[in-house]
This record gives C-alpha cells, sequence and structure tokens, in this order.
C-alpha cells in the first residue's frame, strides 16, 4: 500500500474522539471486519478516542506516519510506543534543533526531534506552505524569462533570443526565439550581461524592447514580473556543451519540470560527442526526475538505483487486521536506451552535490565509468516522504526518511560521499579540468566512494564510530514492524 492510498484526515480522527460515547476504539476494534477501507485500518492501528483536541490531534496523526513511514524508527527503537509519550513535552528549545513549530506545536517537534536523522523534521502549518513550495518548486524571480546569446557572422555580432520560457512575462508579451535584439528602451545592448541588467527590476516595471523579426522593427512592451526560475541551463566552454542541473524540481519552467527541461538540454546540444555535467550545488530534489535524467545517460536494463523503501502493508495482529511497515527492495532500471546514452560526459560534484545529485553522479559513473571532476559529494543516500495537507490528515508538514538508496553493485555513498577522480578545489581549474577530459574522451572513472564518515547524519560525533563498517544492501534486512 503506497502512502497517497491512506486517505485518513483530521476531521476523521478528531470525529472519532467527539462521538466515543458511540463507538469506542474497543468496540471498533472487536468488529473490525475481514475487509477494511483504508481510513477504518488507519484508526484500528491507531485508536484515537482519547485525542483531547487539534494541536494533540496533530501529534496524534504524526506520531501515526512516523511509526509507519520512518526507515530507521524501529530498526534503532527510536519511536515511543504510544504518542502520550511525547505529549507536554515539547518547549520553546525545540525550535532550536531543526524543523520550525510555534507554541501550539512544540510537543510535534519534541517527537521529531528524538528521531536522529535530522532529514526527518517537522514544520508547523504557519511555515508549511512555504516550505513545501520551496521542496517541490524552483524559486521564483522577477525579469522576462528568456536567454539570449551572441551570434557573429564574422563582420558583426548581434543579440539573438535563443529561449523565451513557457508562460513567462516575455512570452506574454510576445518575445519569440530568434528575435534579435535591436535596445531596450531606447539605448543599444551588445552584450548578454547588459541584457541581463537591463531586464531586471521591479515588479510591475514596463520595459520596451525593439526586437528585428523577418527583416521588420517589431517593439515588445514586457512587464516584469515573476516566473520559476529554470532547474538546467545550457552553455558552452571552448565548443564542449555544459547543461548545469541546478535542482531536480516538478515544478519549473518547463511543464515536465527538471526532466522536460534536460530532454531539451539534451536536443539543443545534439551531435556533441562530449558534454560535461555539472552538478555542482545542486541540493537533490524530487526522486522521480532524478531517476528519469539518470536513464537518459544508460542502456535499457542498466540499473539506476536499488532502494530499501518503506511500504506500508496490513497483517494480522492478535486476531485483528492493523497496519504494518515493511521495508522492500525496489529497483529502477532504464526502461528504454537514452538518448544521451552515445555521448562521452564528464561530471562535476561538489561538497554540497546531494540526494537527487547523487543518484545521478552514482548511477551514471558506475554503469558507464565515467569520471568525476570536483570535490568529495555530500553523501546523502536517503529520501524522504512529503507528508502535508488531507491526503494525511497533517496540518503542517513532515518530512519523513523513508528509503535508503545503493547503486547496481549493492554499495552505498551514503554519509561517505562520491568521491571525484581528480580533486580540485577552485571553480575554475574544476572547469578546465573537465573541459580537457572532454575533449580527450577518453578517461574512465577510476575513484569509488568515501572510507570515512562525513558525521552529517549523526546526532552527536563522537558518538559515532568512524572506523564502522560502510553498510551494504546485505545489511539492511526486509523485515516487518508489528504496531502494538
Amino acid at each position: 500500500m503506497k502512502f497517497s492510498k491512506l486517505l485518513v484526515s483530521l476531521e476523521a480522527a478528531l470525529l472519532l474522539a467527539a462521538c466515543e460515547s458511540t463507538v469506542s476504539s474497543d468496540s471498533l476494534e472487536d468488529e473490525i471486519p475481514s475487509e477494511l477501507d483504508e481510513n477504518q485500518l488507519f484508526l484500528a492501528t491507531y485508536p484515537s478516542d482519547q485525542v483531547q483536541d487539534e494541536y494533540e490531534a496533530e501529534l496524534y496523526i504524526n506520531y501515526a506516519w512516523l511509526d509507519l513511514a520512518y526507515i530507521y524508527g524501529h530498526t534503532r527503537n527510536e519511536i515511543a510506543d504510544n504518542y502520550k509519550v511525547y505529549l507536554g513535552k515539547g518547549t520553546a528549545d525545540v525550535n532550536k534543533v531543526k524543523g520550525y513549530c510555534t507554541a501550539d506545536y512544540y510537543d510535534v517537534c519534541y517527537m521529531f526531534n528524538q528521531m536522529a536523522d535530522p532529514f526527518t523534521q517537522y514544520f508547523d502549518p504557519n511555515v508549511a506552505e512555504q516550505v513545501y513550495k520551496s521542496v517541490m518548486e524552483t524559486q521564483e524571480v522577477v525579469g522576462i524569462g528568456a536567454e539570449v546569446q551572441s551570434v557573429s557572422d564574422g563582420i558583426s555580432s548581434h543579440l539573438t533570443v535563443t529561449k523565451v520560457y513557457p508562460d513567462s512575462p516575455g512570452e506574454k508579451a510576445g518575445l519569440k526565439e530568434g528575435d534579435i535584439i535591436v535596445s531596450i528602451d531606447g539605448l543599444s545592448i551588445s552584450t548578454a550581461e547588459n541584457f541581463e541588467r537591463m531586464c531586471s527590476g521591479e515588479k510591475g516595471s514596463i520595459i520596451q524592447i525593439t526586437v528585428l523579426r523577418n527583416d521588420e522593427a517589431v517593439v515588445v512592451n514586457v512587464t516584469l514580473d515573476e516566473y520559476h526560475a529554470p532547474s538546467v541551463i545550457v552553455h558552452y566552454e571552448d565548443s564542449i556543451p555544459v547543461i548545469e542541473i541546478l535542482e531536480f524540481s516538478e515544478t519549473t519552467i518547463h511543464p515536465k519540470g527538471t526532466y522536460g527541461e534536460f530532454l531539451e538540454a539534451l536536443e539543443k546540444t545534439a551531435g556533441a560527442t562530449s558534454t560535461i555535467i555539472d552538478l555542482r550545488q545542486n541540493p537533490g530534489g524530487n526522486v522521480d526526475h532524478c531517476n528519469n535524467v539518470s536513464m537518459e545517460f544508460l542502456s535499457a536494463g542498466d540499473t539506476v538505483i536499488m532502494d530499501q523503501m518503506v511500504e506500508i502493508d496490513t497483517a494480522t495482529v492478535n486476531g485483528k487486521l492493523k497496519l504494518v511497515q515493511r521495508i522492500d527492495t525496489v529497483v529502477t532500471t532504464a526502461t528504454k536506451d537514452g538518448i544521451g546514452r552515445n555521448r562521452y560526459y564528464v561530471l562535476m560534484s561538489s561538497d554540497s552535490s546531494a540526494s537527487c545529485a547523487e543518484v545521478v553522479l552514482s548511477a551514471v559513473s558506475v554503469n558507464k565509468k565515467t569520471p568525476i571532476v570536483g570535490v568529495t559529494s555530500y553523501g546523502k543516500g536517503i529520501g524522504q516522504g512529503v507528508f502535508t495537507g488531507k491526503e494525511y490528515g497533517i496540518r503542517g508538514l513532515a518530512l519523513i526518511t523513508a528509503m535508503q538508496g545503493f547503486d547496481k553493485n549493492g554499495d552505498s555513498y551514503h554519509d561517505v560521499g562520491i568521491v571525484p577522480d581528480y580533486e580540485i578545489t577552485d571553480p575554475d581549474e574544476q572547469m578546465a579540468k573537465a573541459v580537457e577530459l572532454a575533449k580527450g574522451a577518453t578517461e574512465l572513472r577510476t575513484a569509488g566512494y568515501g572510507t570515512e564518515r562525513l558525521y552529517h547524519f549523526s546526532k552527536a560525533r563522537e558518538s559515532t564510530n568512524s572506523n564502522k563498517k560502510v553498510p551494504d544492501i546485505r545489511d539492511l534486512k526486509t523485515r516487518y514492524k508489528i504496531i502494538k
């Protein structure tokens, strides 16, 4: 059973509490039929008849999701047997650890702070929407939403519009790809830098762009407004295409998100025999998008990632049907040959290349022996489920670690990072080396993953043994959590 299939709502939990004189949790369990709908199963597993108000209900519902979805909760014995253990424990100090809580939700944050994993955290309703957008969408910026490039015919050069972002202010005003920039607000523009400078300003400002289109001068009046920033940028370094992936997002300038942008980047650079993939400072993002991007480098049947992933199942406990946590191994493979599989690639990483960015770094370097230039990556080999809204009954937003990834060999870079083949700290020197390798197109990967822990995932460095064996997929056994 997938998380999204459980539709229990906060209102349902409170309704049961309000109606306890009519049906108690005990009588509900005694009368459970052989087949239950999902809400009944949830309430049978987590009786809510003692929930007093909406704030306790928020603690109750988040406890249930932690109990079901947190991959380390039971293997490490981090979760108490009942949500009431956490009731009344929260103080203002919880805001100093992780997540965000105002006074009404201190108990929820206190509970999440008992989980050792720093990425399992809670944000109360005051900031939930803002945090959700930051997780799922690219940043909104003010501008016109267009890219230009200097084009020379050997005698003179001019700026040509090479891309107009969908639903951007530029597209709405009628700016078109292929337009030649003549002037902005009456001033001649000769460089892309000056174009960017002249097209910036406050939201609502109007700029007048004169372009040459089909040998005719056309005036386009653009009102500066917000639009989603691109997550993929293409530029060239000494004739070598560089595809820079800033993050992996569902909502970007492209209707199909980062994956759609990446496909366009591959099409735009079609014909190139070597390409640099720049993942420096990429913090990760949406799992589907990084998996799909990875597949475009690979051949059909290649393994992108093997995830130890939480699934929610049912089991009979003391003669009663209840929800249980099950951990399965889910293998993601390329279903067809990727459109970019025949190129030679050089990958670039930084110490803030994390999570989804590392999925791409690992999948491509392990399958294709692609060299990496830069510094050791962050080492975040875990993924979080996003729980918010009526679908989950949560008024705030919970991020709960529900998966850990391994490469096709069963090895993990979690908390040790992906080591570059050429360790270079200066950004310009990194790019110069990447261009050198791309031009030679012969170097193969020889490095691997780190051997020393980076301590991004420990509550206290001193409590972690740096000599402990780095876990691989064979160390995590499939198991059931029987909910009491």
